[in-house]
């Protein structure tokens, strides 16, 4: 019986120092044929460093209350001997004006700095690269010790991800991106379009809500598109897979994975060529489905292994934009904050999605954080409907340019941005009531518009909708009249 119990109080023991021992970070191999994203969390943090939302299962977000040079951020790496160019995705606040902050990044041998003097969320390289011997070896990130007259009260430093990656890897994917890219004058060119949640949480003005085949079979696409031509879009943003996971096609990957979840109108089709018929392009938003349990326990995700999710993307993408083709313009793909820290490739999805269209035109929604890569046409702008939105004071948007971003956190990219016309959700998914008021007067709205449009700036205007396809008698006057006046105006 004591025997028992000796070995009883040894396994509790036992318990307790595992659960309080400090976790060891993996060990993280560098990869010379990719750019390696190392994400704080995979590290270790000291001395006060925070991750925001730590207990988010799918996206990452990233780390603050950094701000001193006794804190530090760590990983654990193993590679073979070769210089890595480094590059931070980082916001600095509490910077004045002629005030700057280095970051120090260092191994076992080498050190390189990082000088940053703007606020806000930026890419920044690090001065030269950092070189790495055969086998493992610890990486540090640090802020390097301000001087007394540098010492800045507000300083407040939040770190994404840093990036390390062979010059030649470098060289050869920035040139593979670029090799991908397709045109897209014709979206500067565009006065405003529009954005519409219309999904399986759609609801009616009233009554009982249709199951998504039934709303399927029901959307009249003439009518939709006959309101789109009044009101003045020339480009739609049409979502699929938002909230639930089910797309308004027969797509043979999606049955295959789960059945029930496609339909067998094609209406996507049929909103295209109705659509076509005003000279108004369509583009898909798609949603990797994370919100959805049932779709999700499909993908067999965790943390350390995302593959058969990407593997699952490619192939949805693929068929999608193959089956498609010229009849869709581009696909604009949530959620890119959790793409990338997963592991996914921007450069295999983006390779998949123009097998269909080589014109075809894609995003990755990196909300307010800088582009998370290259491999993309446009900017998704999830910023709101405002004229800091339209590029109203951004030096890198100039007015009469060509509606690029030159320079900042989102360089290169074409600039577009969303926003919603009324107060609440992205979709109308409120049973037996009526859709808001705009939150914008016309005035407000045609402002708005007239600023983008100096910097061919795309606004994509979110317009509540019902489950049978149809807007507010609020939306449709307030957007006839927009039109009206942008008309005019363009003459």
């Amino acid at each position: 019986m004591m025997k028992k119990r000796f070995i009883y109080i040894l396994f509790f023991i036992g318990l307790v120092a595992y659960c309080n021992a400090t976790v060891v970070p993996a060990v993280l191999r560098l990869d010379s044929l990719i750019v390696n994203r190392l994400i704080p969390s995979q590290g270790k943090l000291t001395n006060g460093i925070k991750q925001l939302y730590p207990e988010e299962p799918y996206k990452t977000f990233w780390i603050e209350n950094w701000n001193r040079s006794d804190q530090m951020i760590s990983w654990a790496i193993n590679s073979d001997a070769a210089d890595y160019l480094a590059t931070v995705i980082v916001c600095v606040n509490g910077l004045e004006e002629g005030e700057k902050v280095n970051l120090v990044l260092s191994n076992d041998k080498d050190s390189i700095f990082c000088q940053i003097k703007t606020t806000g969320w930026q890419r920044c390289q690090f001065s030269h690269p950092l070189h790495f011997d055969t086998g493992f070896s610890n990486l540090f990130l640090r802020i390097e010790e301000l001087k007394k007259h540098e010492k800045h009260e507000n300083l407040d430093v939040c770190l994404y991800a840093l990036e390390v990656a062979t010059f030649n890897t470098y060289e050869r994917l920035q040139a593979k991106a670029k090799s991908l890219r397709s045109n897209t004058s014709w979206m500067a060119d565009l006065p405003y379009g529009f954005f519409f949640h219309w999904n399986s949480k759609s609801m009616p003005l009233a009554g009982e809500q249709l199951t998504y085949e039934e709303a399927v079979n029901n959307f009249d696409v003439d009518r939709f598109a006959q309101v789109v031509h009044e009101c003045g879009g020339k480009l739609v943003f049409f979502t699929t897979t938002w909230a639930e996971y089910y797309f308004p096609a027969p797509i043979h990957t999606i049955d295959s994975i789960l059945p029930g979840r496609t339909t067998k109108r094609d209406l996507i089709a049929d909103l295209s060529d109705a659509l076509s018929k005003y000279d108004i392009r369509l583009i898909l938003y798609y949603h990797i489905g994370h919100g959805d349990k049932e779709w999700w326990n499909k993908q067999n995700y965790t943390r350390g292994n995302a593959e058969n999710l990407f593997t699952n993307v490619e192939k949805i993408i693929e068929e999608i934009c193959l089956r498609y083709g010229s009849r869709l313009s581009g696909l604009w793909m949530d959620d890119g904050i959790g793409y990338y820290p997963n592991g996914a490739s921007f450069e295999k999805i983006t390779e998949a999605a123009k097998k269909g269209n080589r014109d075809l035109v894609i995003c990755f929604n990196s909300w307010i954080l800088p582009k998370l890569t290259d491999f993309q046409d446009y900017y998704a702008g999830e910023l709101g409907l405002s004229l800091t939105s339209a590029g109203v004071d951004n030096p890198n948007l100039q007015i009469d340019g060509d509606g690029i971003f030159h320079g900042g956190p989102q360089d290169g990219l074409q600039a577009t941005y969303s926003g919603t016309l009324k107060p609440g959700d992205w979709t109308h998914i409120y049973k037996n009531r009526a859709i808001d008021d705009p939150i914008l007067s016309l005035k407000e709205l045609v402002k708005i518009v007239q600023e983008s449009n100096r910097r061919k700036n795309l606004p994509m205007i979110n317009v509540r909708i019902y489950q049978d396809g149809t807007i507010s008698p609020q939306s449709y006057t307030l957007l006839k009249s927009l039109n009206n006046i942008i008309s005019k105006a363009e003459k």
